[in-house]
């Protein structure tokens, strides 16, 4: 399964919106992570299976199983850092 990010984002969020382009730019300097996005608005049993309560939210998983979490808009640098802490 390997290291995943997953993007709990939701329509008409304003710190969604300022994560997306951070987000996005990270995915190129690790390409041996996958990105998922899940808009709660779209999906919002799996929001509510991860206990996802408020936006944005990333949630780090390795081999299936979360590892971390960061809650609301984050610099690229503090989710860089959470990225090497748990991977």
């Amino acid at each position: 399964m390997g290291k995943t990010i997953i993007k709990f984002w939701g329509n008409g969020c304003m710190n969604c919106n300022a994560m997306a382009p951070i987000v996005n730019g990270i995915k190129s300097e690790y390409p041996d992570i996958v990105f998922k996005d899940i808009n709660t608005s779209d999906d919002g049993d799996t929001a509510e299976k991860y206990g996802v309560a408020s936006l944005p939210t990333l949630v780090f998983e390795k081999d299936g199983k979360e590892v971390g979490r960061l809650v609301g808009l984050k610099p690229k640098s503090l989710i860089c850092k959470k990225i090497a802490e748990v991977f």
